[in-house]
């Protein structure tokens, strides 16, 4: 299973890395865009698995790269919410067929369950 992780955390780098982008933030790019919508920080990282300072870094970089915006919800000041930036969807959309497409390779080429191999991908930025 490890080796797969691997293999899949590879493929993805190669795809995600042309953008300039990490795995951590790739992640968390696909799971603001999965959302559609504001979504709190802790909600991203209870999806993708990262740590609040790994989740930190990963959104302060998005934020730099002008691909997420960041807020305080307006409602509970202790919240703070993430979402895409009008040229994060337009990565998102042209980078998410490029990994979904890797993604399956290693699922077809694996002798591994699919349903394991899912199990992995989310908990991939772990």
């Amino acid at each position: 299973m490890a080796a797969a992780t691997r293999k899949v955390h590879g493929r993805i780098h190669v795809v995600v890395s042309s953008a300039e982008l990490t795995v951590d933030q790739w992640s968390v790019l696909d799971r603001i865009a999965a959302i559609k919508g504001p979504v709190s920080m802790a909600a991203v990282a209870e999806t993708t698995g990262l740590t609040g300072p790994s989740l930190t870094r990963a959104v302060d970089k998005l934020v730099t790269a002008a691909l997420v915006f960041r807020e305080v919800d307006a409602s509970d000041r202790r919240r703070v919410l993430v979402d895409l930036s009008t040229r994060g969807v337009a990565l998102h959309a042209e980078l998410a067929p490029l990994v979904y497409s890797a993604e399956s390779e290693v699922v077809e080429g694996s002798s591994t369950s699919v349903d394991e191999l899912v199990r992995v991908l989310r908990g991939l930025t772990r």
